[in-house]
């Protein structure tokens, strides 16, 4: 057993483990900086675990050599604000980001503030705002959102981010995806039925001792969900240098912890794959996705947040 396996076994994650956890992330992260890498085009699968990839490589041409890096988070938030500093910002404005998890949006546009008044205690983040991207495109601010997991869904990032590489011009891109993050949404919307409970709500099923090989094959459906709409991008897009990652893991119950609580420096949250492609424009897809005008009340981005797991 590692250190950081030790440590999560031994504290459990309450409010005041989180703050202290937070608050030395704060201050002196652990794990590789994706601007410290290079890329051109950047696609960030939320919670993609670094072996459910490397499971799928022989469904996917461009799944090939699967490498890993240590995240700087163990949650969105975390690794929101520790990866977009203020030592970085040099970067981020030369950076288009295409964003579907409105938590990075939160976390950007909240700054210090997003923590509970007990984790500001400890906490000294040094994030930058929405502003400071050459664009910032949230896309969970205005998409339209599917009728069972009530949040978007990955055609419409794709569709945006087709439309943005082509008419910004910006030096890199960053693609924010939301699955295989749960709600397991990809075969009720195909077979247009409703959310079974494993799908809608899998942790709280697999703490009341639920089938975890069944959990763990709709993680991948999501997974391969997405997978189809990253290989439609790296068909519609150009880039030298692609990269496929993920913000954070996740966790089925091993040791006791489910999903991906914020500040916990468990392995399998942590490592997160790093898979090197290219990415050619072919022409092949024609954005038709039209942004509205309109943006989502703070009471409906709540809403959305909540279906994802976040109070």
């Amino acid at each position: 057993m590692s250190l950081a396996e030790k440590i999560t076994d031994r504290l459990p994650v309450t409010p005041v483990v989180e703050s202290v956890l937070l608050g030395a992330s704060s201050r002196r992260p652990l794990g590789t900086n994706v601007f410290d890498r290079g890329w051109d085009l950047l696609v960030v699968l939320d919670t993609c675990r670094y072996d459910a990839l490397a499971s799928l490589a022989p469904e996917y041409e461009f799944v090939t050599d699967v490498d890993s890096i240590h995240s700087l988070g163990s949650s969105t938030r975390e690794w929101t604000a520790n990866t977009f500093t203020t030592g970085h910002r040099d970067r981020i404005a030369e950076t288009a980001y295409v964003c579907s998890n409105a938590q990075v949006t939160r976390t950007l546009e909240a700054g210090n503030a997003m923590e509970s008044p007990l984790a500001r205690r400890f906490t000294s983040w040094d994030t930058v705002e929405p502003e400071a991207f050459h664009t910032f495109d949230s896309v969970s601010d205005y998409a339209p959102t599917d009728p069972h997991g009530g949040t978007t869904v990955p055609e419409i990032a794709t569709d945006r981010a087709v439309r943005v590489g082509r008419e910004v011009d910006a030096d890199r891109m960053i693609v924010h995806y939301l699955p295989p993050h749960n709600p397991y949404r990809a075969n009720a919307l195909r077979e247009n039925r409703t959310l079974e409970s494993y799908e809608y709500r899998p942790f709280d099923y697999l703490r009341d001792g639920g089938d975890r090989g069944v959990v763990w094959e709709r993680y991948l459906d999501e997974l391969r969900w997405v997978l189809d709409e990253v290989e439609v991008l790296l068909d519609n897009v150009d880039a030298d240098r692609a990269v496929v990652t993920a913000d954070h893991g996740e966790l089925f119950g091993h040791m006791g912890l489910y999903s991906h609580p914020t500040g916990v420096p468990h392995p399998r949250l942590r490592r997160v794959p790093w898979l090197e492609t290219t990415a050619t424009d072919t022409g092949s897809y024609e954005p038709h996705y039209e942004k509205p005008d309109r943006r989502r009340t703070p009471k409906q981005t709540a809403k959305q947040l909540e279906y994802l797991g976040y109070r």
